[in-house]
């Protein structure tokens, strides 16, 4: 694939960031961005207490050089933000793991339908986290001393609503942790997309580039959710 498909389309060589190459494509020196429309009208703790919205893994081995994780889930527990966040990668996994991000949602606020863009990126030697509510900036984590490497190695992977696999922080088995909720309009940038592009279109559809179309190519993955009948 083009690793370099604006300079082939006549453009300034850092008119952009994308790239043709895996859709879950997950380097985090140019960032990762994860966004969607939940709603959660209540939790069933007796069943799981973590339930995930998107797992993602390169399929390496825990424990070896090549591993690499990003997860995203909810907490039924929290008293606080029930969001909680992990990213890995390495033999001794390096990163975050089960982080919570997040000042104004709470288990009760998950009820309405509102919408979530989470960010990640390395930022010189910090690993930075970024929550959005309805488009606006609501947390920013930093882990200092803490970059993540470019976990785009093996057979990318991602689920949406359960664990892919085994986390390295519990024994939970693969499909763990299923998400009993309503999502809609997920994306996955291959970037850390900033407060102006969030802002402008959290609330809207966004179109997508194809092989021959330059357009939004830092969008990997976008399930719309519009077809078929419910309820």
């Amino acid at each position: 694939y083009d690793t370099d498909i604006y300079t082939t389309e006549g453009l300034p060589s850092d008119y952009g960031k994308g790239k043709r190459g895996s859709d879950l494509q997950a380097d985090f020196d140019l960032g990762v961005t994860v966004e969607f429309w939940l709603k959660k009208p209540a939790f069933d703790t007796s069943k799981t207490v973590k339930e995930v919205i998107f797992d993602l893994w390169n399929n390496g081995t825990t424990g070896g050089g090549d591993y690499g994780r990003l997860t995203i889930e909810v907490d039924g527990e929290a008293t606080a933000s029930p969001f909680r966040i992990t990213a890995q990668s390495g033999s001794t996994p390096t990163g975050i793991i089960e982080q919570t991000i997040g000042t104004t949602p709470t288990i009760a606020s998950l009820a309405s339908w509102n919408h979530y863009a989470l960010s990640f990126q390395n930022s010189g030697s910090n690993f930075v986290t970024k929550l959005f509510v309805n488009g606006y900036l609501d947390d920013t984590q930093t882990t200092a001393a803490t970059t993540i490497g470019d976990i785009t190695l093996n057979s990318m992977t991602g689920r949406i609503g359960a664990l892919i696999t085994s986390p390295t922080s519990t024994s939970a088995s693969a499909g763990s942790g299923k998400l009993n909720a309503s999502i809609d309009e997920f994306r996955f940038w291959k970037v850390a997309r900033d407060s102006k592009h969030i802002v402008e279109n959290w609330f809207s559809q966004v179109g997508g580039g194809t092989n021959t179309d330059i357009s939004n190519a830092t969008l990997g993955v976008y399930y719309k959710f519009n077809e078929g009948i419910t309820s």
